[in-house]
């Protein structure tokens, strides 16, 4: 089901799946919009539904969003139905852009976040954000801790004056070598182009084992969107990270109290 499907055609457009948490959902939605440094007319967000609460589908439809109910297949499993979900986002939207940026409800993005991924852009790379995590779980990212956006604990000022001073220091900067950064390059969010896309896509909608042991024994199990970078990087598709381009990802633990209420971020 499409809701408002007018396309203005953008630059490039974020896309977002979406479910019960609507706080969570404002929240990074709101931030991501109002902070994109780009105009109106050069970039577009569409919602990906699956699951969604009918309290979050009457906010899309109060703000004028575009979005797509793909329903869910329940003998499949929340992995497989996630990863449909990010799929049918490319799918659906590059019908529509060259370039398409996904985010995710727990995340809070700093000031010209989208306009400094996009700036980078071209055929044939992606262009990583530079996250922030909170530390709660391991991380090969950079760890400072800003809260949470539950309970009002996000420390926004906190986080703000921390990417208004790396900005400063690491404007216009892009990272290409991994080793010598320290940090994954690979992040969400990013921006790609419907080249990368139409070689390399879709993602795997279950766990793909990578790699063969000595006896021929395939280990190190991964998640969809890690083995479609991979294969991204080993097909010659450039990965590099923005430094200027800032988000705080605030999930892990508020992923958790979440699933403890039974809502799906």
């Amino acid at each position: 089901m499409y809701y408002n499907g007018e396309w203005n055609n953008p630059k490039i457009s974020m896309y977002c799946q979406i479910g019960s948490a609507l706080d969570m959902a404002k929240f990074a939605v709101e931030s991501a919009i109002e902070n994109s440094g780009l105009p109106d007319e050069d970039v577009d967000i569409v919602f990906i539904c699956w699951k969604t609460a009918d309290k979050v589908i009457d906010w899309l439809e109060e703000k004028n969003f575009k979005y797509v109910d793909i329903g869910y297949d329940e003998g499949k499993g929340f992995l497989w139905n996630l990863y449909r979900g990010w799929n049918a986002g490319y799918e659906i939207i590059f019908e529509h852009c060259d370039y398409i940026c996904p985010i995710a409800t727990d995340h809070y993005f700093h000031q010209d976040w989208l306009l400094n991924l996009y700036k980078h852009c071209q055929p044939n790379r992606i262009v990583n954000c530079k996250l922030i995590e909170p530390g709660t779980l391991p991380s090969l990212h950079t760890c400072r801790n800003f809260g949470i956006t539950l309970h009002d604990s996000f420390k926004k000022e906190e986080f703000i004056d921390f990417a208004n001073s790396y900005v400063k220091r690491y404007e216009n900067q892009i990272v290409t070598n991994e080793a010598e950064y320290g940090h994954r390059l690979d992040a969400m969010p990013f921006a790609l182009g419907k080249d990368v896309w139409q070689k390399f896509g879709p993602m795997s909608k279950v766990f793909v084992n990578n790699s063969p042991d000595p006896d021929g024994v395939f280990v190190n199990r991964v998640t969809g969107d890690t083995d479609f970078f991979n294969r991204c990087k080993h097909g010659g598709v450039e990965v590099v990270k923005a430094l200027d381009a800032i988000s705080y990802h605030c999930g892990g633990l508020e992923t958790q109290i979440n699933k403890k209420k039974g809502v799906y971020s």
